[in-house]
């Protein structure tokens, strides 16, 4: 019973921290812009299908892919925000309400496009990934943990620790987070606003990426995988605390341990109804998330 449990712990913060990675990505773009990326799960299912390219088409080991696919990926993110957050943001700036609107039909567009792209390129049949774990699993104090979800879990808390040292230590970190906090004070003191703009969506776009290769990894790549993840992250934010990059961490890790005891004592049946009626739960009695301090409204 308690290598069971251990088991299904295990399980559960290896996919928690993959929903954790899409969080973040959503917390990147809200915490700067106020805005939330509804393309994030097809640039998760880039990263999937990219891995593949450069691991099979290139023959690149497994561990130098994931930075590879997290650049090329972040480029197609930067690229977004040129060509369809930017124009709509300039002829829009002194109409906050409809701005916002026009953003969200963008992403929305821009993931359609994503999807259809991919299906032209890639198919609309799953694409295996190539083997690249060890298929024995790691035996530890009688508990058989697998090889991918230790990758999954390492590879996922890494990359959140790198870019935690970035936005905290680097200039150009500093400068994001300035523009996060006030952009028209941050553009006084120097930082270059539409710079801020592309690093943000460069950055969410790389770490939706990373997940999407992670899980792309232990399953299938196909063209509408990123909408399920997308949904599990975002529910991973709004519990942690939309913004936070701890909350995505929190959330997207609890996340991933409520899913996997679910399964394991009560049945798969139920699991994304835990994950979706959390995220009610959240929405109606904290909105705040966990890790994030309420916004009072003035009356």
């Amino acid at each position: 019973m308690l290598a069971s449990l251990m088991q299904q712990i295990v399980s559960g913060l290896a996919i928690g921290s993959v929903y954790a990675l899409v969080a973040l990505a959503f917390s990147l773009t809200v915490r700067a812009l106020n805005q939330i990326n509804f393309a994030t799960g097809e640039l998760f299912m880039l990263g999937a299908y990219f891995g593949i390219a450069f691991t099979v088409m290139l023959g690149l080991p497994f561990w130098m892919a994931i930075p590879t696919t997290a650049i090329a990926v972040s480029l197609v993110g930067v690229a977004f925000e040129k060509l369809a957050y930017r124009p709509i943001f300039k002829a829009n700036a002194d109409h906050p309400a409809r701005l916002h609107i026009l953003i969200i039909c963008s992403t929305v567009g821009t993931g359609i496009f994503l999807q259809n792209g991919a299906m032209l390129v890639w198919g609309a049949q799953a694409l295996p990934f190539p083997k690249v774990f060890d298929q024995t699993p790691l035996d530890i104090f009688g508990v058989l943990i697998p090889s991918e979800y230790l990758w999954i879990t390492l590879v996922a808390v890494l990359l959140m620790a790198v870019l935690n040292f970035f936005l905290q230590s680097s200039w150009t970190g500093k400068g994001l987070r300035a523009a996060a906090q006030d952009r028209e004070t941050a553009a006084l003191m120097g930082v270059r606003l539409s710079a801020a703009d592309s690093w943000t969506f460069g950055l969410s776009a790389g770490v939706g990426a990373v997940g999407g290769l992670l899980i792309g990894a232990i399953s299938f790549a196909y063209p509408t995988m990123g909408a399920g993840y997308a949904l599990k992250g975002f529910t991973a934010a709004i519990i942690g605390g939309l913004g936070s990059m701890r909350g995505a961490l929190v959330g997207g890790l609890l996340l991933g341990l409520a899913e996997s005891l679910v399964i394991a004592f009560i049945s798969s049946v139920y699991k994304d109804v835990v994950a979706f009626s959390l995220l009610l739960l959240f929405l109606q009695f904290k909105p705040s998330g966990l890790l994030m301090k309420p916004v009072q409204r003035r009356v």
